[in-house]
C-alpha cells in the first residue's frame, strides 16, 4: 500500500517538474522578437550564460521563420555578446544577411555593428572607415533612428580623438532625438538605451571641455527618468559622472565619494577603469600617493590582462614612473617604462592623427634614454653616475647656447620693431599722397551718404581694383577706403569687432569684404584686425613711456582683445617675441638712452 503509495507521489513530481520545463520552453517559443530582445537586454549583465543561450535561440527561431531582419538583429545581438574571435564571425554574418535582405536599414547597421564592436577591440583605423561607411549610407536614409545612431558613435569615436566639442555638438542632437522617441519601441530600435548613453557622454564631454555648470541639469533629467522608469542599473554610471565632474572641479574628496559608490553599485561584468583612475589621481591631488599608487596598479592588472587602455588613462603609468623613481625601486620603475612605451607604439599605430596631441610627460625619445640609463643602473652604478654627469654637462652647454640664441634673435626682432614706421608716420606720408592727387582733376562717384569715392584715373589703377574676378573694381575701391577709415578712427579696438559687424558697417556682404581683405591685405580677417591692434600698442609704447608700466592684461584691453592669452599669442606670431620681454627691452633702451 505504501510502496503503491510512494510511486504515485514520485510520477505526479515528474510530470509536475517536466510541465515546468516544457512551460518554460514554450513561453519562450511564443515570445515575440521585440519581446525576445527585451529579455536578451536584462539579461545582459545580470546573467551573462542565459543571455547568450536566448541569443542562440533568436538565431534558431528566425532562421526557422526565414526572416531575414530578425536573423540581421539576432546576429547583432551575438556579436555584442560573445567574446573574440565569435563575436567578429557574426559581426560578418549580420553584415552578410543585411546585403542578402537588400534593405539599406539593415546595412547601414551592420556596418555601424562592425564598427562598434572593432572599436571595442581597440582596431580604431578599422572601427572609423565602418562607421564612417554607415554615415554615408545613413545620409541616404529617411531613417532619423539610424542616423542618430550613427551620429551617436561617430562622437564616440570623436571623444577617443580627443575632440570633445564636435563630440558635443553631436551628442546634442542625438539627446534630442532619442528623448522625444524614448517611449517608442520597435524591432531593431532601443531609443531608451542610447537616450542614457548620449546623456553620460554629454556629461563626459561637458566636464573635459569645462562646461561644468551644464551638466547639473543633465544629470538631473537623468536621475528623474531613471527613478520614473525604477532602471537603477544605469544610476551608478550617472553618479561616475558626477564624480569625474568633481574631480576636474578639484573637489577631490567629494570624487573619491561618489566614485566609490558608483564601484559599490555597479551590477555588470565590466572593470570600470575610469572610476578607479579617477579616485588615483583624486587621492594623489590630495598627498596620497601611495593610497593613488595601488589604483594604479589595478588599471596596470587590467591591462595585462586586456592588452587595451584608452589614452585617457595614460597618465597614470606616468606617475607609477615617478613615484617609482621617487622611491628607488628601478625594477618597477623599468617596467612601467616598458609599458608606456609599448602603449604608445599602440596610440601610434591606432591614432596617427591622435598621437602628436597626446600630451606626454614622457616622449618616445625620453622613454629610450631612461630606459637606457635605469638599465645601466642596474648593471653599473659607476657608469650611471658618469652618464648623469655627462648629460648634465651636454644639457647645461644645450640650454646655454640655446639661450644666447633666443638673446640673439629677440634683440633683432626688438630692433626690427623699433625701426619700423610708426602708423603715425605712415599716415603722414599719406597725406602727403592725398594732398597730390586732390589737385588733379577727379571724377567722383556717389556711392553711399557716408562715402565718396574716385573712379580709377588710369589702366593700371584700374587694374589695381580689378584683382578678384567678378568684384566691380568701384566697390573693391569703396571697401578700401572704407577699411582706411576704420584703420584711422581705430575701429579695431572695439573687442566686439566681427566680420559681419564690419560688414554690416560697409553696407556689404560676408564674402565680398573677406576676399577684399585677403587679397588687398594678404591676411584673413582675423590676422588683419589682430595685427591692427598689435600695431596700435607697439605704437602706444614707442611713443608713450606710460604705457610700459601697464599690465599685459590691461594692454591687451587697449588694443580691443577679450584676455592676454589672446594678445600675447599674436603679438608672438607677430614678432616672434613675447609682449612682456619687448617692454622689457624698451625700458632697457630707455634706460640706457638716458
Amino acid at each position: 500500500m505504501n510502496q503503491h503509495f510512494s510511486i504515485k507521489i514520485l510520477f505526479f513530481l515528474i510530470l509536475l517538474i517536466s510541465n515546468i520545463f516544457f512551460s518554460q520552453n514554450n513561453n519562450i517559443e511564443y515570445l515575440n522578437y521585440v519581446k525576445i530582445e527585451k529579455k536578451i537586454d536584462s539579461l545582459y549583465d545580470i546573467n551573462h550564460n542565459e543571455g547568450i543561450k536566448l541569443v542562440k535561440f533568436y538565431i534558431k527561431k528566425s532562421k526557422k521563420d526565414k526572416n531575414n531582419e530578425a536573423l540581421f538583429y539576432a546576429y547583432r545581438y551575438a556579436s555584442k555578446i560573445f567574446s573574440s574571435p565569435q563575436n567578429f564571425q557574426y559581426t560578418d554574418s549580420a553584415l552578410i544577411t543585411s546585403k542578402i535582405s537588400n534593405n539599406k536599414n539593415l546595412i547601414t547597421d551592420a556596418y555601424l555593428n562592425k564598427g562598434v564592436v572593432l572599436m571595442d577591440a581597440s582596431l580604431y583605423k578599422l572601427a572609423l572607415d565602418n562607421i564612417l561607411t554607415a554615415n554615408k549610407y545613413s545620409l541616404d536614409l529617411k531613417n532619423p533612428y539610424i542616423t542618430n545612431k550613427t551620429k551617436y558613435f561617430i562622437a564616440q569615436n570623436k571623444i577617443y580623438l580627443g575632440l570633445y566639442e564636435d563630440a558635443n555638438e553631436e551628442l546634442l542632437q542625438c539627446i534630442s532625438y532619442f528623448r522625444e522617441n524614448v517611449n517608442k519601441s520597435s524591432l531593431g530600435e532601443d531609443n531608451e538605451k542610447y537616450y542614457l548613453y548620449s546623456l553620460m557622454s554629454i556629461l563626459d564631454t561637458n566636464t573635459k571641455i569645462g562646461k561644468h555648470s551644464q551638466n547639473k541639469p543633465f544629470l538631473n533629467e537623468a536621475y528623474s527618468y531613471i527613478d520614473n522608469k525604477d532602471l537603477n542599473i544605469y544610476k551608478p554610471y550617472f553618479i561616475s559622472c558626477d564624480g569625474v565632474d568633481d574631480y576636474f572641479l578639484k573637489n577631490y574628496k567629494s570624487a573619491i565619494k561618489k566614485l566609490s559608490d558608483a564601484i559599490r553599485l555597479y551590477n555588470d561584468q565590466w572593470p570600470h577603469i575610469t572610476d578607479i583612475f579617477y579616485i588615483g589621481l583624486s587621492n594623489w591631488k590630495l598627498g596620497k600617493r601611495d593610497v593613488a599608487v595601488k589604483y594604479f596598479e589595478e588599471i596596470d592588472k587590467e591591462y595585462d590582462k586586456s592588452k587595451k587602455l584608452n589614452p585617457e588613462f595614460r597618465p597614470a603609468y606616468e606617475l607609477l614612473i615617478k613615484y617609482n623613481d621617487s622611491i628607488g625601486n628601478r625594477d618597477k620603475q623599468l617596467k612601467y617604462i616598458n609599458t608606456l612605451m609599448s602603449l604608445d607604439k599602440n596610440y601610434e599605430k591606432n591614432y596617427k592623427y591622435l598621437f602628436s596631441k597626446i600630451n606626454k610627460e614622457y616622449d618616445t625619445h625620453k622613454l629610450i634614454n631612461e630606459k637606457n640609463k635605469i638599465e645601466s643602473s642596474l648593471k653599473n652604478q659607476r657608469t650611471i653616475i658618469s652618464l648623469i654627469l655627462l648629460i648634465t654637462i651636454l644639457a647645461s652647454l644645450f640650454y646655454w647656447n640655446r639661450y644666447n640664441s633666443l638673446q640673439k634673435k629677440y634683440k633683432e626682432k626688438f630692433e626690427e620693431i623699433i625701426s619700423q614706421k610708426t602708423i603715425l608716420e605712415k599716415k603722414e606720408i599719406l597725406a602727403e599722397v592725398e594732398l597730390k592727387e586732390e589737385k588733379l582733376d577727379l571724377k567722383t562717384l556717389s556711392i553711399t551718404d557716408k562715402i565718396k569715392i574716385t573712379a580709377p584715373k588710369n589702366s593700371s589703377e584700374l587694374e589695381f581694383y580689378n584683382k578678384i574676378p567678378g568684384l566691380n573694381p568701384i566697390l573693391v575701391q569703396n571697401i578700401l577706403q572704407q577699411l582706411e577709415k576704420f584703420e584711422e578712427e581705430l575701429k579695431f579696438t572695439d573687442n566686439q569687432m566681427s566680420l559681419r559687424l564690419l560688414s554690416e558697417e560697409f553696407n556689404t556682404n560676408i564674402p565680398y569684404l573677406s576676399k577684399i581683405i585677403n587679397v588687398y591685405k594678404g591676411k584673413n580677417f582675423n590676422y588683419y584686425i589682430n595685427d591692427l591692434r598689435i600695431d596700435y600698442i607697439i605704437e602706444l609704447l614707442k611713443n608713450d613711456a606710460t604705457y610700459l608700466n601697464y599690465d599685459i592684461k590691461n594692454l591687451a584691453s587697449l588694443a580691443g582683445f577679450t584676455n592676454a592669452v589672446n594678445f600675447s599669442d599674436n603679438f608672438q606670431r607677430k614678432f616672434e617675441i613675447k609682449p612682456s620681454y619687448f617692454i622689457k627691452m624698451m625700458k632697457e633702451n630707455i634706460k640706457g638712452n638716458a
